[in-house]
């Protein structure tokens, strides 16, 4: 299946471009190209499973990644980045995105930026209660988290005062995340977009004995809640939300220690049991290197529901089934759920050898993740990743529900 050639054109004009600027270096010298500051991958995968709970296993993939960062003087520059790729053996539909596009300006003590931007918000590790902003594709088929961050059209404005910076952001339409649902026999399932902007502030200090951050964001939930629309269709709904947040980060010797929390107020005044209730989420945690590259990084988190429901005191079975699931995606099963995160890395041979593992387990509910993973350099152009990623749980958790997208999985990489 092609792309179709109206609806992407501003992407195919892009890395047509892109990949258009070594010949025009060519002829107009190598400070062309230095100026565009090109940079970008070819990848190829295998995955045991797709993480899109659908059934599929052994799944090849393919991607082009292409990143620009061309400087417009002293005061101004811009980002591009973008991928196409196959995940389905290369017999699939052909999947594109542009994951950033924006211009960044400097006036004074104040940075702009305008344009498709990825906004990462959190100082603990991997699991941010305050990062609300910009959305996640958790189906994509990559080893790095990280390149599972989407961009969304935004206005961002930094102000530097002396140790601190104030930061102003409006987002004038909403970009949501992109989560496995397990498909249900007979159900069919559809999306409804919100069509308000959304605003966020925040005040971030850094230097001296300890950095901190405060956070407010008024936009709508990157989580969706599930609506009954009919009953063979359910529509997954972002509801307004509002959010306080606050973190903090420090060191103690050869330790350093990190906390962040949020308040997060919900759209559900009727106290309906298929709209999440409020919620508290902290996050505590610290990490120590031993020698010069092992690493423990060790987090306790914490969630507490207020107006917490009980979705299986529900009478109707229907609707009790629908809330489940909701509940389920939303972390919102029981009123209180404590666990722990562990990420434990080190290096060798040089650094050309780097390994991985990390685990979130909830001693709330008894499920868990597990990530085992490896990447091993040839040198600097060219990286192999081999790993694993492991769900158990019971079917009515979190990590439990996603017991079929466990699998296996190995990428080439070569960076240019």
């Amino acid at each position: 299946m092609f792309l179709n050639p109206v609806k992407n054109m501003k992407l195919y004009f892009l890395l047509a471009a892109l990949l258009m600027l070594p010949t025009l270096a060519s002829a107009e010298g190598e400070s062309t190209l230095q100026q565009l500051n090109l940079n970008g991958s070819l990848r190829a995968g295998y995955y045991g499973a797709s993480r899109n709970l659908d059934g599929k296993n052994d799944v090849g993939t393919g991607a082009l990644w292409l990143k620009s960062v061309p400087s417009l003087g002293s005061n101004a520059s811009m980002q591009i980045e973008g991928w196409v790729r196959n995940d389905d053996s290369f017999q699939g539909l052909t999947q594109r995105k542009l994951r950033e596009g924006y211009l960044n300006l400097t006036t004074g003590d104040a940075d702009w930026r305008i344009g498709k931007q990825i906004i990462v918000w959190g100082r603990a590790d991997g699991i941010n209660p305050t990062d609300n902003l910009t959305p996640r594709n958790y189906t994509l088929l990559t080893p790095e988290t990280d390149d599972q961050r989407l961009g969304a059209a935004a206005a961002k404005m930094n102000y530097h005062f002396s140790e601190a910076t104030l930061t102003a952001i409006w987002l004038p339409r909403f970009a949501p995340s992109v989560y496995p649902i397990p498909a249900q026999p007979g159900v069919s399932f559809s999306e409804a977009m919100p069509q308000a902007g959304q605003g966020a502030l925040k005040l971030d200090h850094s230097g001296g004995e300890a950095d901190w951050s405060v956070s407010y964001f008024n936009g709508f939930d990157q989580t969706p809640d599930l609506q009954i629309a009919a009953p063979t269709n359910l529509v997954l709904l972002h509801r307004r939300i509002r959010v306080l947040g606050m973190d903090g980060a420090t060191t103690a010797g050869r330790y350093g220690l990190r906390a962040e929390a949020a308040y997060t107020w919900t759209d559900n005044a009727a106290n309906d049991p298929l709209v999440k209730q409020p919620f508290l989420y902290a996050v505590l945690g610290g990490d120590r290197t031993f020698g010069d590259n092992f690493n423990i990084n060790l987090q306790y988190y914490f969630r507490r529901v207020t107006g917490y429901q009980n979705p299986q005191a529900i009478a109707n079975p229907m609707l009790q089934a629908v809330a489940m699931q909701g509940a389920i995606l939303s972390n919102q099963l029981t009123r209180f759920q404590y666990g722990f995160t562990l990420r434990v890395s080190n290096k060798w041979f040089n650094e050309t050898l780097e390994g991985e593992f990390a685990a979130v387990a909830s001693m709330t509910n008894g499920d868990f993740m597990l990530r085992p993973k490896l990447v091993y350099a040839f040198n600097d152009q060219i990286k192999a990743t081999l790993g694993a990623d492991v769900y158990r749980g019971g079917s009515n958790t979190f990590f439990g529900r996603l017991r079929n997208n466990s699998s296996v999985f190995a990428e080439m990489k070569y960076s240019f």
